[in-house]
């Protein structure tokens, strides 16, 4: 059995504690994170990229990090393939399902509606029986509406707020008309999955709208996951 982890998320929250105190604990973190590596000044035990979309969009950097980082193990939906990133001992492609419980089988992970709610089944597949929530707000902001029929809108800077740098999809394309119901809807799910297998979560978001975890501070939340 291993210790806690931290499922380190991208909400603006994040910028209310100190993320390189992580450094010492075992963690994961999604999709463009990693150009917040270097400020945190660690890199974190695994990470994964289940979206396709965000796949696609970051998929030369994904690949960078396979072959240069000291991430030990990545988890990333398997149209990775087609950008030429390859399965191999650290890296895993995951086939994605819908409507299904937590899959405890690697080559395969069920989606939940984004990727830190889906990546519960990970951590729980791995071993671990604690994981604290940071930097998952669950609060999404409406975008302007966009011409009818286009269903991404490419990002600039400053134009994000829900997200903890203001570059952070800088570029990149997010859903137009984000579907909330998808984001938010799914989550009690998700809390009853870790409850049937014996995962315990916490949430140590300052400020988060996700209160199906019972919360705790930050400093709280560094002893818990550092017990046993």
């Amino acid at each position: 059995m291993k210790r806690g982890c931290f499922l380190i998320g991208t909400g603006p929250s994040l910028n209310k504690i100190d993320v390189a105190r992580l450094a010492a604990y075992d963690s994961i973190t999604f999709n463009r994170a990693y150009i917040a590596w270097p400020a945190w000044g660690f890199t974190p035990t695994y990470y994964a990229c289940v979206d396709p979309v965000a796949l696609e969009d970051n998929a030369e950097d994904i690949r960078r990090l396979t072959e240069e980082s000291d991430v030990q193990k990545f988890f990333l939906n398997d149209n990775a393939a087609d950008f030429g990133i390859e399965a191999s001992e650290r890296v895993t492609l995951l086939h994605i399902r819908e409507d299904a419980p937590f899959s405890l089988d690697l080559r395969t992970l069920t989606d939940f509606g984004n990727v830190g709610a889906s990546s519960l089944q990970i951590l729980a597949a791995l071993g671990y029986r604690r994981v604290a929530l940071v930097g998952v707000d669950a609060r999404y902001s409406s975008l302007p509406e966009l011409d009818k029929g286009e269903d991404y809108v490419r990002m600039e800077r400053g134009q994000d707020p829900d997200h903890f740098l203001p570059g952070y999809m800088e570029g990149r394309r997010r859903i137009a008309k984000p579907d909330y119901a998808r984001l938010l809807g799914q989550w009690p799910q998700v809390a009853a999955e870790c409850e049937r297998v014996g995962l315990e979560v916490r949430n140590a978001s300052p400020g988060s709208a996700l209160t199906l975890f019972p919360m705790m501070g930050f400093e709280e939340a560094l002893d818990w996951n550092g017990e046993g």
